[in-house]
């Protein structure tokens, strides 16, 4: 055979083999961890008796150990004796190691000159670390401009393939259900929340972007979203398994609808997806009505001083938004995880307001968005006392001052963390204890533009 470069070999020498029709269904559950349930029918032609079928196109990041195969046609009459999976891919490491034994060429710098090359028959000795070569009764390690390989090595493809021993009492033409998992496949969620003016509510978006770097092309694939964090999914996770769910949860006007399944979530995408090979493609899962959204200044700060504070402390607010995810606000679809970004309409424009991390939210739940910190209202923190009075028990004052550059007054909530078994002694406002550790004081601060700040003023005592 005439010797040719790789390059070449990788198309000339690819197997020809009866192979599936590619026209048939696709149904893709695909996870957020880049794990996917791949479900194919596909029609074939089988010949009579015993014989053997073999499959191409299969993703390159096929699972073998999942692959499960079945006629839907005759199930009896279709006796599938074994199956062979040649995953091993073409590349130059798998060739270099399929020749370990064997002759190749070389293209080597001849030394010489600075351009030279040589070339030079070589036997392989080695591919651990770099590779070693017998040339000319010496061993040679060094630089190498390119290796030409007489042949590709037998069941070496661009992409895996299997094939099925078969003994075939029915039809000759049949449809295969297979069933397999893939790896990077994976779905991620981005959310775009579009406030009013007064930022009192908003639009919100789902969109869905799939990627798809498996090696494989699926066309026309139904698509499943499976939200949540399974250690494992394997076929038995497939829709048989899902006839005692619960209703579907629609949205008007969505893409999407949702069903549990398990202790996680299902979500359909309505109308089929072509998602090529090394390809990224975004589906907008829902749109919600207007829902109403609340906002919330506040600040969190470790009550009980460390003894070492000189100067007074600046503390900076969050701004916080939050909405219910209810049917009744144009929602009530369980939300996955994912990145919410939150713009605000003014007028023609909008603007960026920043963007957070959403934790999977069940309907009926309420979402919490931590966008950033407050530019024009601030806390300055002064210790103005504190003293150990036992071995494991303090006393404490703090004086807060709030200043509000806005024109209109603000409110604001600062949660005080305070460890132990404590006790206020005197605060100058009202204060509450929504949790154990936390002394929560909800605050509405006017304008203080050059003047005098408002002051909060409490103590405390605690034991640890």
């Amino acid at each position: 055979m005439k010797k040719l470069a790789i390059a070449f070999l990788v198309i000339a020498f690819l197997p020809t083999h009866l192979s599936a029709a590619a026209d048939n269904s696709v149904r893709l559950v695909v996870q957020q961890n880049g794990q996917t349930l791949v479900n194919e029918v596909r029609s074939l032609t089988i010949p009579k008796g015993v014989g053997s079928v073999t499959l191409l196109d299969l993703p390159a990041t096929i699972d073998a150990q999942t692959l499960q195969v079945h006629s839907k046609t005759s199930p009896k009459e279709l006796n599938i004796q074994d199956l062979s999976l040649d995953d091993e891919l073409l590349s130059p490491s798998t060739m270099l190691r399929r020749f370990i034994g064997k002759k190749v060429n070389l293209v080597l710098p001849d030394g010489k000159s600075r351009d030279g090359r040589i070339q030079k028959e070589a036997l392989v000795l080695s591919t651990d670390e770099s590779p070693l070569f017998l040339i000319d009764g010496q061993v040679y390690s060094g630089p190498v401009d390119a290796i030409i390989y007489p042949e590709v090595p037998q069941g070496l493809g661009s992409r895996p393939r299997l094939a099925l021993n078969v003994a075939n009492n029915g039809p000759v033409r049949q449809s295969l259900d297979l069933s397999y998992m893939a790896r990077e496949i994976s779905w991620r969620m981005d959310y775009v929340l579009t406030l009013n003016k007064a930022a009192t509510s908003g639009l919100l978006s789902g969109w869905v972007t799939l990627a798809n770097r498996s090696g494989k092309s699926f066309d026309q694939a139904s698509i499943e979203l499976l939200a949540g964090e399974p250690r494992s999914v394997r076929p038995p996770l497939m829709r048989t398994y899902m006839a005692d769910a619960a209703p579907m949860a629609k949205l008007a006007n969505a893409g999407v609808e949702s069903e549990p399944m398990f202790e996680y979530h299902i979500y359909h995408l309505k109308r089929p997806i072509n998602l090529a090979n090394q390809q990224s493609r975004q589906v907008q899962l829902f749109k919600s009505a207007t829902i109403p959204v609340a906002r919330k200044l506040l600040g969190r700060a470790a009550a009980l001083p460390s003894g070492r504070e000189t100067d007074p402390q600046q503390q900076k607010l969050e701004v916080v938004l939050s909405f219910r995810n209810t049917g009744a606000q144009g929602l009530g679809l369980p939300l996955p995880k994912g990145t919410l970004r939150t713009l605000q309409e003014d007028g023609e424009a909008r603007h960026f307001l920043g963007e957070t991390q959403v934790e999977r939210a069940a309907a009926g739940a309420t979402v919490e968005l931590r966008l950033g910190q407050v530019f024009d209202v601030n806390v300055e923190r002064v210790v103005t006392q504190y003293e150990k009075t036992g071995k494991n028990s303090y006393r404490a004052a703090w004086e807060l001052r709030i200043r509000n550059a806005k024109k209109e007054p603000q409110r604001i909530t600062l949660q005080e963390q305070i460890p132990g078994k404590w006790k206020v002694e005197d605060a100058s406002r009202k204060w509450d204890k929504p949790l154990a550790g936390v002394l929560e004081f909800t605050l509405d601060v006017p304008p203080t533009g050059d003047g005098d700040p408002l002051v909060l003023k409490y103590s405390f005592t605690t034991e640890l």
